[in-house]
């Protein structure tokens, strides 16, 4: 079996588990929607209507952001544990699998659930008045910073699943990780953090990202910073790429161990 023809197949079997299991799409998809629709309602009443589109639009980057994590951090693992339960290693171990290409057909399907799912929640943005102002070549850039999100929080996922052997203990390892970046770097805008907490947002390739995003989508004025210098770039590709070679090698020697 060629390299692709085992990308394929890892892919097309994940992405069946991802869109059927019901637990999945409510903490990844449902989860960020209902937080999108009721946290303007709880926490921006005071907010002056002029703001309002931009923090909506700076609500969807958040929530998108979020989506991505509780995609690659918690189901991510969770669907691996849960896979090597079953003994689906144990079964591959004896094929002519290549644990590197199965691998890959995982992060495939990240990537395409998770694009799925911030195209609901973009929709669902605008309709409630969010505004974001994207140029075609701000998209393609956009494009490629959520791909590096992506590829970070996939390798915080692998390692998680390297490391935790049961599929519960794997998923809610995973949400304690996300909701502690989530709250502790994306929740809210740059100026509003509080200085204690600042420095973390530029070694976290995570909220670096999200912040770049929202430059591009909100403006640097909202923001109050911009994470687009030599320092910010440099420690979100390489800690990014780091993360990820690690994440693959745990992933490889620790869960298709005979």
């Amino acid at each position: 079996m060629s390299g692709l023809s085992q990308v394929r197949a890892s892919f097309i079997r994940s992405m069946r588990i991802f869109l059927r299991d019901k637990a999945i799409i409510g903490s990844s998809i449902l989860l960020p929607v209902f937080f999108l629709i009721v946290l303007p309602l709880v926490l921006f009443q005071q907010v002056p209507m002029e703001f309002m589109p931009a923090l909506r639009g700076f609500l969807v980057i958040a929530m998108i952001t979020l989506l991505i994590m509780a995609t690659a951090i918690s189901n991510l693992p969770g669907s691996i544990a849960a896979d090597r339960d079953h003994g689906l290693y144990s079964k591959l171990s004896s094929m002519p699998v290549n644990p590197v290409y199965e691998c890959l057909g995982r992060i495939v399907t990240v990537f395409v659930f998770s694009a799925f799912g911030s195209l609901v929640i973009i929709a669902l943005g605008l309709v409630l008045g969010a505004e974001l102002i994207v140029t075609s070549i701000d998209l393609l850039l956009i494009v490629g910073l959520a791909s590096v999100i992506t590829l970070f929080a996939a390798g915080v996922g692998l390692i998680i699943a390297s490391v935790v052997k049961s599929e519960s203990a794997a998923a809610h390892v995973g949400v304690a990780i996300v909701m502690f970046i989530y709250f502790i770097g994306i929740a809210f805008p740059y100026p509003d953090l509080p200085e204690l907490l600042r420095p973390f947002v530029h070694v976290n390739p995570i909220c670096i990202g999200n912040n770049m995003i929202a430059v591009l989508t909100v403006g640097e004025e909202f923001m109050g910073y911009n994470p687009f210098n030599f320092i910010d770039v440099t420690v979100m590709l390489l800690l990014t790429a780091l993360l990820f070679i690690i994440g693959l090698y745990v992933y490889s020697r620790n869960c298709w161990r005979r």
